[in-house]
């Protein structure tokens, strides 16, 4: 990875990272190691996801397609589950 891409990836991590704690706290969720915590972290992930998907497409002049995104992530996840086992 190069520096600018890691660079690039530290940036979205710390935004990331403000949110969860926003979120965390919008929902009122104290135990950072319970299973809403981990629910909070994940709908973060996939908004940050997301939103570099729209910009990706955007930036290229594609149309935005949130169904897309959401059967792409659907099979990357079943790939991972797959590699898991």
């Amino acid at each position: 990875m190069s520096n600018q891409h890691k660079q690039a990836m530290d940036a979205v991590l710390q935004a990331a990272a403000h949110d969860i704690v926003a979120t965390l706290k919008e929902r009122d969720v104290e135990d950072r190691h319970s299973e809403e915590a981990d629910l909070a972290v994940l709908d973060v992930a996939i908004l940050h996801a997301y939103r570099v998907f729209m910009r990706i497409c955007e930036e290229n002049g594609l149309e935005v397609d949130a169904g897309y995104f959401a059967d792409l992530a659907a099979d990357l996840a079943e790939e991972v589950a797959q590699d898991e086992d």
